[in-house]
């Protein structure tokens, strides 16, 4: 029995190699590995309509078990790989399950870059998966402060649908304008948007640490 393609990383990019391979009449074994236990989902909604509360988090969902199913494609879903023995071609989860491959697709994506220590607490959080947009959408609304470190395209979604809630927001970015890779034009009319839209702006600044409020 061949081990077939194993897939780590179930989301849009993991889907999409599965989806590929049956529609090119690939006919052995298709195994999705994600370490989340949710469907595969869309992230840009997460930081704009999940935020909002405009979706449910079922709306993201690009598939669904039928349709997998028809796919012939095994989910081993809240499966976290662990380990790789790439003599034997098996595939180690965090359960201590082995799963053997002939072929391994490596679509894990990427992580977010940590904060300076000191770190975590619960009033910190990191915006990527379904369940952080969740916990950060049920934390928005009038009355609460939001201090966002980073200005790129999430950095701003982030900050546009927290105060659209109601949330006081400081957007915070190392970067002396923001998103100055489209230039000063599209960078000033960005900032003053944001601004009108109520968002502090504190650009050129370097967080050093990250603690309770003094």
């Amino acid at each position: 029995m061949t081990g077939g393609t194993v897939i780590v990383g179930a989301s849009l990019a993991g889907l999409r190699t599965a989806q590929h391979l049956r529609a090119l009449g690939y006919a052995d074994p298709v195994t999705l590995v994600g370490a989340e236990p949710h469907l595969p989902y869309d992230r840009p909604p997460l930081s704009k309509q999940v935020l909002l509360g405009e979706w449910p988090a079922s709306r993201t969902h690009l598939v669904t078990e039928g349709q997998l199913a028809e796919l012939r494609v095994d989910a081993r879903l809240g499966a976290a790989a662990t380990g790789l023995d790439r003599d034997r071609r098996l595939l180690t989860l965090a359960d201590g399950g082995l799963i053997p491959y002939d072929f391994l697709v490596v679509a894990t994506g990427s992580r977010p870059r940590e904060l300076p220590a000191p770190n975590g607490g619960p009033h910190v959080h990191t915006l990527r998966t379904l369940d952080d947009a969740r916990l950060i959408a049920a934390r928005l609304g009038p009355g609460r402060r939001l201090v966002v470190i980073g200005a790129g395209f999430i950095g701003c979604e982030v900050a546009c649908a927290a105060v659209a809630r109601g949330t006081t927001v400081t957007l915070v970015s190392r970067e002396p304008a923001l998103l100055p890779q489209f230039g000063p034009d599209v960078s000033s009319y960005l900032a003053r948007l944001h601004r009108d839209a109520g968002v502090r702006l504190l650009l050129d600044a370097h967080v050093r640490s990250v603690g309770p409020a003094g």
